[in-house]
């Protein structure tokens, strides 16, 4: 099982032994710290890259942070449009493995992701999981949805569960433990979203979801702390060592994950998944060990595709 960001590049440079670089197409790649990222995994074997965007402003940003941009594609398009409409075409003609966020906004590259012309979209709902290293902690945290769904129906949080467990296994994790987010640690009518973990708990369980153990409704200090699970006295398979954590909005995703990045020195990757592709999309405020995490996250993740029929090309 993989339990650190060290892990995950290590593991997606392993790949590379098979003689097959996966191919990265970067959207907007007009950013000094994507380029560090992409340079360094690059040379790490991790993977090949497709550079859209300026390519004036991309060397000229590269030369600023000493950066060789030997053996990395790049092709000129200066409209940010453009560049993800591109990149996605790339890996739509199944040219590339992975999309990666540029210097773009998130919506402006999901539009071209989500543009019917590419039939890029696998799943009723694309989502976004962050995995975070953190220190203190003996193995990965996930979160979803911090980043794409707004205000999940318990249809989506279905989708998400499923989106966050194809994650887990792509890291080695067997059974991929979720926990389902309320303030309440029972369900009751006063606290909707615990009404909502109810009915995501019981199609899992018609469904016989397979590699992943569900529970909730529970907070998260009862989700990921064994002391605290056991003096609340809530006794299952999830309590105190949840791997994913399945929040309520956007809003509560972003404000845990980025509490654990500024407070707890944890590292971020992130992808969104839902697409025949992944899609590797971290804050552009993120710094390059981040940027290339979220790169060898996504590599793994196509691999696990690749390994179980799922790519449509």
């Amino acid at each position: 099982m993989i339990k650190s960001s060290a892990d995950i590049i290590e593991a997606a440079r392993k790949l590379s032994q098979d003689g097959k670089r996966r191919r990265v197409a970067v959207a907007a790649a007009e950013d000094a710290d994507v380029l560090g990222a992409v340079r360094s995994a690059y040379d790490d074997g991790i993977c090949a890259a497709s550079l859209y965007g300026d390519e004036k402003k991309i060397r000229d940003l590269a030369a600023k942070q000493n950066l060789s941009l030997d053996h990395l594609d790049i092709i000129n398009q200066p409209d940010p449009h453009q560049s993800v409409m591109q990149a996605v075409e790339l890996a739509a003609n199944g040219q590339a493995d992975v999309i990666m966020k540029g210097f773009v906004s998130t919506s402006d590259l999901l539009k071209g992701v989500l543009d019917k012309r590419f039939n890029l979209r696998a799943s009723p709902t694309m989502s976004h999981v962050a995995v975070l290293d953190v220190p203190s902690h003996d193995r990965l945290l996930m979160i979803t949805d911090g980043g794409m769904v707004v205000k999940p129906t318990v249809d989506q949080k279905y989708d998400m569960l499923k989106n966050a467990v194809m994650v887990g296994r792509a890291l080695g994790i067997s059974p991929v433990k979720v926990a389902l987010s309320s303030a309440a640690d029972h369900v009751s009518s006063a606290m909707p979203q615990s009404l909502d973990c109810a009915q995501v708990m019981k199609r899992a369980a018609e469904d016989r979801l397979e590699n992943c153990e569900v529970a909730g409704p529970m907070g998260f200090d009862v989700a990921f702390s064994p002391d605290v699970a056991a003096h609340v006295g809530i006794q299952n398979s999830v309590a105190g060592q949840a791997d994913v954590y399945l929040t309520g909005s956007i809003e509560e995703g972003n404000i845990t994950a980025k509490s654990m990045i500024i407070f707890a020195n944890a590292v971020f990757a992130g992808v969104i998944v839902g697409a025949k592709v992944p899609v590797s999309l971290v804050s552009r405020t993120d710094p390059v060990l981040g940027k290339k995490t979220s790169i060898a996250l996504a590599c793994l993740i196509a691999d696990l595709y690749r390994r179980e029929g799922k790519e449509q090309r």
